[in-house]
């Protein structure tokens, strides 16, 4: 007896596309996950940089195996390791080139590692989608808690439950390159970008909070039934100004003053959030400190770290 398939997960068909990725391999796999058919189609992506992927992925497959097929409406493309070697190297980009994938697209079939990689997504992920929903993370380094919202769909980026919200339109415009999202936008879909958990203690409860946004965001979009189960969504959702980054003069060792349990709060004007110090002499080199009245902490490093100068360390903005 055929046993029929009951959760996304179970009727999920895999598609292997070669990619190409040097003398020693030649070729790997970019996988790309598709259940359903029809309108409307959605595509999720995860993993776009190599180490903030894990998490991302982790809450795909929570989706897709807690989600009955019953509820699926048109068609869900997955693809929860859209830069496969920069995953394995632990890394943001490949090492092949060191490009960053989400600044080259629509890519370049003909092109080096990353982008024929992006050539790929953009032709079997992309095109044809309705909506792309595209999840980041603090990854190995740091953690972060925010999400990008839209104007043309802010209620994608609502559903996350995400402590802090940023206007697509504030993101910084001097961006090198197109990213996936952007390249989805130009085709006319809906997009949201979202930036939610990384490495810290709290890594299960964050894959499980994305799950959880992402199965209302789904449902948002029209490709599954609502689930009246779930609860409605506990932050505020507050809107914060443009962000920046705080970093580094030069290179040292990062001491924290705030942990992962901060990510996602808001903290007063001078409170301490880390101090670089000399790895030899542990002398003190500068202090990180909150620069608003009401600082948002939207990504921070919560364990020590070695910093080279200019390294992204503290991403925070202010309440509208």
């Amino acid at each position: 007896m055929t046993m029929t398939a009951t959760t996304l997960r179970q009727s999920l068909r895999w598609q292997d596309v070669p990619l190409a990725v040097g003398a020693a391999a030649g070729t790997l796999n970019l996988r790309i996950g598709s259940v359903g058919q029809g309108k409307p189609v959605v595509t999720v992506t995860a993993g776009v940089h190599g180490d903030e992927g894990p998490w991302s992925a982790r809450a795909i497959h929570q989706l897709l195996e807690r989600t009955a097929m019953s509820d699926l409406i048109g068609t869900l493309r997955v693809v929860p390791v859209s830069n496969p070697l920069a995953m394995e190297a632990d890394a943001r980009c490949a090492p092949l080139d060191v490009l960053d994938l989400n600044r080259v697209f629509p890519g370049n079939p003909n092109g080096s590692h990353t982008e024929r990689l992006a050539a790929l997504l953009a032709e079997h992920a992309v095109e044809g989608a309705n909506v792309l929903i595209d999840l980041h993370g603090g990854g190995s380094w740091c953690v972060n808690a925010f999400v990008f919202r839209n104007a043309e769909a802010p209620e994608i980026a609502d559903a996350f439950d995400a402590p802090f919200v940023v206007d697509q339109a504030s993101r910084a415009t001097a961006m090198r390159g197109m990213g996936i999202s952007g390249h989805a936008k130009s085709l006319g879909a809906k997009t949201t970008s979202v930036e939610f958990g990384g490495r810290s203690p709290d890594e299960t409860l964050w894959a499980r909070h994305l799950a959880t946004g992402l199965r209302r965001a789904l449902a948002v979009c029209g490709v599954l039934t609502l689930d009246s189960s779930l609860s409605a969504p506990k932050h505020a959702a507050i809107l914060v100004k443009p962000t920046r980054v705080l970093r580094p003069s030069r290179g040292g060792l990062l001491i924290p003053a705030v942990n992962h349990t901060r990510i996602g709060t808001l903290v007063d004007e001078g409170t301490l959030l880390g101090t670089l110090v000399d790895p030899v002499t542990h002398e003190s080199i500068e202090e990180f400190r909150a620069p608003y009245a009401r600082t948002a902490l939207l990504l921070l490093r919560p364990t020590m770290s070695r910093l080279e100068g200019g390294a992204m360390t503290y991403v925070v903005s202010e309440p509208e």
